[in-house]
């Protein structure tokens, strides 16, 4: 879980900023995607890993693990 969720700690950024960009490329740089369709099954992507977080943190302590802080 961590390895994927690391790799949205700079794609999300990158993301947002080239949002208004009339090119968006596709996956691995080869050709075009609509924008519509790539922002939607990024946001897909990053709701599952939400749901992998918030697993982790209800199941860390159970494990043995300190309590990850909610950030509430």
């Amino acid at each position: 879980m961590c390895a994927s969720a690391v790799k949205y700690d700079w794609l999300a950024p990158l993301m947002l900023a080239r949002a208004d960009e009339a090119r968006q490329p596709a996956y691995g740089g080869r050709g075009e995607v609509p924008v519509e369709r790539r922002y939607r099954e990024r946001g897909l992507g990053f709701a599952f890993l939400a749901g992998w977080a918030a697993e982790a943190r209800e199941l860390a302590p159970l494990l043995g693990f300190p309590a990850a802080p909610t950030g509430r």
